[in-house]
């Protein structure tokens, strides 16, 4: 079988071009003419044009008829021998409802099976016996197959028709008609999505593929004024295809989508199989894209192995030449004229353009960059400004809605549910597999029993990075430097080659984890010569606990403790009392992410709130009888770094503070770690925190001797000892705690330890906070979590995460907390009992 992408030369109109010389078709006053055309009554509905891709080159739709051109006088298709074209031709529905097409062929030098299109498998005939339903503004891109066995003129003429009808062809059997899809996706999910609109108000309903349901609401969420409102009862629109154009409100596959969780991936594909059907798919990195590929790897890698090529594209215009498809995320530059020009001139050849916006969120859209790009298009689809959220149907924050109101009628195609993401699995089951391939220490491939190969990410640890750029020191106390870390990810890899490789394991889940992670990995506990992988890689030095929902997080704790204690692996090169003091200074100002108030049951008085809004709502409040602190929210989250992507914390004094803020609330004798809880839901909510989540504030505590650990269980053998620590940091818990577990946090606050909860804004946090308020009750304290908390002129990213300097400084809580030499007995400490709450 001879597949080709490109095929020797050009000739004229001819169907295939001839090499001279003895088992070649000879060029010599012959008349070989193959051409594609669509029948009479189809003509209206149909749209004929050669593929954007490298073998578009052999389709010539100059004429009345688009002829195939597969040769030229040097070159040709040598006698006895098939060819398979990938890719030539487009054919696309330009009515305006879905349409069965078929084609057939008229030839009488070829036999029926010699001479054909074909979609993505080249054995498979596009013929009425096989035709496919075409939706509005969608397409089929098409291949040739030719085989030349037994053919022996140098004369011939061929004619391929294409077809379309809203039936299916007669003739057709029953069991072979186009089958509607047997099932839908479940839902998808929207994260920190923007609505759509139309050029000149609000979207058709045939140019809808997916609506938000009816309990989201669209908002002005940079507070701009810039949202355009929605009559009552009109759909929000978050999915709409308008001819090559598809648009998405965010960036629709991400890695933070749990892939297989919801649908988005599957639906992505479908539309690059409905309107690209295969070849190059640039990812638009040219204009300061946030979203760039890397942050859609997951997706990449399953447009990869279902045969797209996805690649990064640094400039479009050198690079659109040889794609079928491009897609454009929120680009923070515009896109020049030339540039646009370039664009549409890809779409009006049929060519696939996706665009995904973001929500209006701290104002970090670029809309306007994007409706440019989408008028320069000629499309009626538009971006809004706006944030879609919905306090009902949502992945655990309101701004990321799940929907499952779908346009099936005229775009089932699109949201049909694929069969290949891999062997259906079951989180209680064990599975035996082979391990084929070792990434690095905590990344495998293993191999299912039916051949399927899937990634996995072994659960409750992280290895060090290979590459300096993905990894982050902040994690390993003791190390800072990357170069210790890339040679300790080295050795790690080493250490899986040696463990696992080659091997058949046994697989299981952590009902803790869930099936899948953030980059469509299975999240897997590996068991090989009776020993858990998991735990060993910790137990043996070369490898952290990650502080996840882990169910046995505080076993795999332990395991980390005892390697730290004896100095093995990567833990030999790790040195607590050499890190320096970063960033100790006296506090001007702090910010509180996804602020509430804090109340009392019986009234709150000033003396008892040392940090308030600029507007005097309470946002810190202190039980100084119960050694409980409440904060209006997460004070050391990460993400508001700028090294993770946020707006920058190095004007706020949050760490100071909450460190300040522990040892006052606790006795002042108490000494050893800050304990995070994470095992109530905490890891990976948007609202509230795990150790995992706070890596800058832990090397923070480090320049103080102090650290700062998670614990999910507090009554088994296993973890970091409640008696031994001097806080606890209990973060909005999605989870309530145990009868169990509030009376340990209750012995440990009557025995002077500190009792830190931090509130949550947001609908989704309710029940959180619901939880925090029935845990502080049970503490004894009268503080109570309160109301939202917005400030639209002072605040960190959004008016959500209000800044303020309203301090009362007699609380001596704003001062630098130490010298660094141990921090444990610091200022704070030896002041605060001249301090009544």
């Amino acid at each position: 079988m001879k597949r080709r992408n490109v095929l020797f030369g050009i000739g004229a109109t001819i169907s295939a071009g001839a090499a001279v010389g003895t088992g070649a078709f000879s060029n010599v006053s012959s008349q070989r003419q193959l051409t594609v055309t669509v029948a009479g009554d189809a003509a209206g509905l149909l749209s004929l044009r050669p593929y954007s891709g490298p073998n578009g080159e052999y389709a010539d739709d100059s004429g009345d008829k688009l002829a195939l051109s597969l040769g030229d006088d040097s070159a040709g298709l040598t006698r006895g021998s098939q060819y398979e074209f990938d890719a030539t031709l487009r054919v696309g529905n330009q009515g305006t409802q879905p349409v069965y097409v078929w084609t057939e062929v008229d030839s009488e030098t070829f036999a029926d099976d010699a001479l054909y299109l074909y979609q993505s498998d080249a054995a498979t005939q596009f013929d009425a016996s096989n035709p496919a339903e075409v939706g509005v503004g969608g397409d089929r891109v098409l291949g040739v197959y030719v085989d030349t066995t037994g053919v022996e003129t140098d004369s011939y003429e061929a004619s391929i028709t294409v077809h379309a009808s809203d039936e299916p062809p007669e003739g057709t059997a029953p069991g072979d008609e186009p089958a509607e899809p047997s099932e839908y996706v479940d839902s998808l999910v929207f994260d920190s999505t923007a609505s759509l609109l139309a050029e000149d108000g609000f979207l058709d309903e045939s140019s809808v593929v997916v609506t938000a349901m009816d309990t989201a609401t669209s908002t002005d969420a940079d507070g701009n004024g810039d949202a355009t409102a929605y009559p009552d009862g009109e759909d929000l629109p978050l999915v709409a295809a308008d001819g090559p154009v598809v648009a998405f409100g965010f960036p629709f596959a991400q890695n933070d989508v749990s892939f297989g969780q919801y649908g988005n991936e599957e639906v992505l594909l479908n539309v690059l199989d409905e309107y690209a059907g295969s070849g190059t798919v640039l990812w638009d990195e040219s204009h300061g894209q946030f979203y760039d590929l890397a942050s859609h790897s997951s997706f990449a890698g399953y447009a990869e192995e279902n045969g797209y090529e996805v690649t990064a594209a640094s400039s479009l215009p050198g690079n659109l030449a040889d794609a079928s498809a491009v897609v454009v995320t929120t680009p923070a530059d515009a896109f020049t004229e030339n540039e646009l020009s370039v664009l549409s001139m890809f779409a009006s050849d049929g060519g696939l353009v996706v665009l995904m916006d973001q929500s209006d969120f701290s104002d970090y859209d670029q809309t306007a960059n994007l409706n440019e790009v989408a008028d320069a298009l000629d499309t009626s689809i538009r971006f809004n400004d706006n944030q879609v959220v919905d306090a009902q149907n949502n992945a655990g924050s309101d701004f990321v809605p799940v929907t499952s109101s779908f346009n099936t009628d005229d775009y089932g195609s699109l949201l049909a549910a694929r069969e290949d993401l891999g062997p259906e699995l079951d989180a209680s089951e064990e599975y035996e597999v082979d391990v084929v391939n070792v990434t690095d220490g905590d990344t495998v491939e293993v191999q299912f029993d039916d051949g399927t190969q899937k990634t996995v990410r072994t659960v409750g640890h992280d290895t060090p990075e290979t590459s300096a750029e993905n990894e982050r020191p902040q994690e390993w106390e003791g190390i800072d430097d990357p170069e210790t870390l890339l040679k300790w990810g080295d050795e790690a890899t080493s250490y899986a080659e040696d463990a696992l490789d080659g091997k058949t394991v046994t697989l299981s889940f952590d009902e803790g984890e869930g099936l899948r992670g953030n980059y469509g990995r299975l999240l897997g506990l590996l068991e090989v010569d009776g020993s858990l992988y998991n735990e060993q890689v910790v137990a043996d030095g070369y490898a952290r606990v990650y502080d996840s929902g882990l169910g046995r997080h505080d076993e795999f704790w332990s395991a980390e403790a005892d390697a730290r204690a004896a100095g093995r692996g990567l833990w030999a090169d790790s040195d607590v009392e050499a890190t320096p003091v970063v960033g100790d200074d006296p506090v001007s100002e702090l910010f509180v992410p996804y602020a509430t108030s804090v109340t009392a049951t019986g009234g709150l008085a000033d003396e008892r709130v040392p940090v308030a809004s600029e507007g005097g709502e309470p946002l810190v409040a202190v039980d100084e009888d119960a050694n409980v602190a409440m904060l209006g929210g997460p004070l050391p989250d990460e993400s508001f770094e700028s090294a993770e992507g946020g707006p920058g914390v190095g004007d706020y004094g949050n760490y100071v503070f909450l460190t300040n803020l522990v040892d006052a609330v606790a006795a002042s004798d108490r000494s050893g770690d800050v304990l995070v809880d994470g095992g109530h839901g905490q890891f990976g909510a948007d609202y509230a925190l795990a150790a995992e989540d706070a890596a800058y504030y832990q090397r923070y505590l480090e320049g103080h001797s102090i650290g700062l650990e998670g614990t999910n269980d507090y009554g088994d053998e296993y973890g970091p000892d409640l008696a031994d620590a001097r806080a606890l940091v209990v973060t909005a818990p999605s989870e309530p705690f145990t009868d169990d577990e509030i009376a340990a946090v209750a012995s440990f606050a009557e025995s002077g330890g500190a009792v830190v909860l931090a509130s949550a804004s947001g609908d989704a946090a309710a029940d959180a906070r619901g939880h925090l308020d029935d845990l502080a009750a049970e503490l004894g304290t009268d503080l109570r979590t309160g109301t939202v908390v917005t400030d639209a002129s002072n605040n960190v990213g959004s008016a959500d995460n209000p800044a303020t300097t309203n301090f009362d400084e007699s609380a001596f809580l704003f001062e630098a907390y130490g010298s660094g030499d141990g921090g444990d007995s610091g200022t704070v400490a030896s002041v605060v009992d001249t301090y009544s709450y």
